[in-house]
């Protein structure tokens, strides 16, 4: 097994029960669990860099990644909650409309990281605005860095525009990180966002331009496209019913650096991947990403279901 650092925020997600929003119902969520969770579930060995609140919320994220074996050992408790994102009623479908609350939480003890990877770390992830702005961004970036000259990197700006700063401060902050990362992998929907007018091959093209050796777009049910020096890869999508897409890009993610560590080639500076082998990967995450859009919420699925 390959142990990864994983960098990213958890987020408590309240999903109306009802239009009234009489009820809610609360979910463990964030891209840096939902990748945590996803890594866990495949066989990797994830370490988990982030705070989590000693509130009853926080304890409820503590018990959920103990439970699934992952490394607590880099861990921050924080007395502060946890950050909760209150879903508006009408909206849990799609994600539209949501209220995010960061300040005065365990978010903001997310500092003091270190700079520089442990020994015994093969690669580093960093995912979505945690590891983009606030007190954690600096650190990100540099183990972003020091994971990509030692061993291998990778990046999901997982845009959230709401906690991002002006579009051209936050392209310039993302870009860097996908300069620093071995692997940068954005939703087709992002990469609209940070490049309007710009196609996702077109997209990908600057990314490679900016340094990263794997630049990947995931497109739902189109599957996903992939830029090396070597050209591009596409790999097709899976043909599903859709239940919800929450946590798809997380455990596609997941699903891609598993691949890649049956392969040897994770924490491996400067692997050349063949088309071949690339493809592989690709196919493999968009199956586990589509298992992941069969079930609600970010349930994504274990070893032994994939056969």
């Amino acid at each position: 097994m390959t142990p990864i650092l994983v960098i990213g925020e958890a987020i408590a997600d309240f999903l109306p029960s009802d239009l009234e929003a009489s009820r809610f119902t609360c979910v463990l969520g964030g891209s840096g669990f939902n990748t945590t969770l996803a890594l866990a579930r495949l066989g990797l060995q994830p370490r988990y860099l982030t705070a989590l609140a000693t509130d009853a919320l926080g304890r409820r994220f503590t018990a959920a990644l103990a439970a699934e074996g992952v490394d607590l050992s880099s861990l921050k408790h924080s007395d502060r909650p946890m950050p909760v994102a209150i879903v508006s009623p009408g909206a849990a479908s799609h994600g539209a409309m949501f209220a995010l609350h960061l300040a005065g939480t365990a978010h903001e003890d997310a500092g003091d990281w270190p700079t520089r990877l442990p020994t015994d770390i093969a690669h580093v992830h960093a995912a979505s605005f945690a590891a983009t702005v606030g007190p954690g961004a600096g650190a990100s970036l540099a183990l972003l860095a020091d994971g990509k000259a030692r061993g291998t990197s990778s990046y999901d700006p997982n845009i959230r525009a709401a906690c991002l700063p002006p579009h051209r401060e936050a392209l310039a902050l993302i870009e860097a990180r996908v300069a620093a990362a071995t692997i940068a992998r954005a939703s087709q929907e992002d990469l609209g966002w940070l490049y309007p007018g710009l196609a996702p091959d077109q997209a990908l093209q600057r990314w490679l331009a900016l340094g990263t050796k794997i630049a990947i777009a995931t497109r739902g049910e189109q599957g996903s496209l992939a830029l090396t020096a070597h050209g591009f890869v596409e790999a097709p999508g899976e043909r599903i019913t859709v239940v919800d897409t929450v946590g798809a890009g997380d455990t596609f993610t997941a699903a891609l650096l598993s691949a890649m560590a049956e392969d040897a080639a994770l924490g491996v500076p400067g692997h050349a991947a063949s088309p071949e082998q690339l493809s592989r990967w690709l196919g493999f995450a968009n199956r586990v990403a589509a298992m992941t859009c069969t079930r609600p919420g970010c349930d994504p699925p274990r070893r032994a279901e994939l056969g």
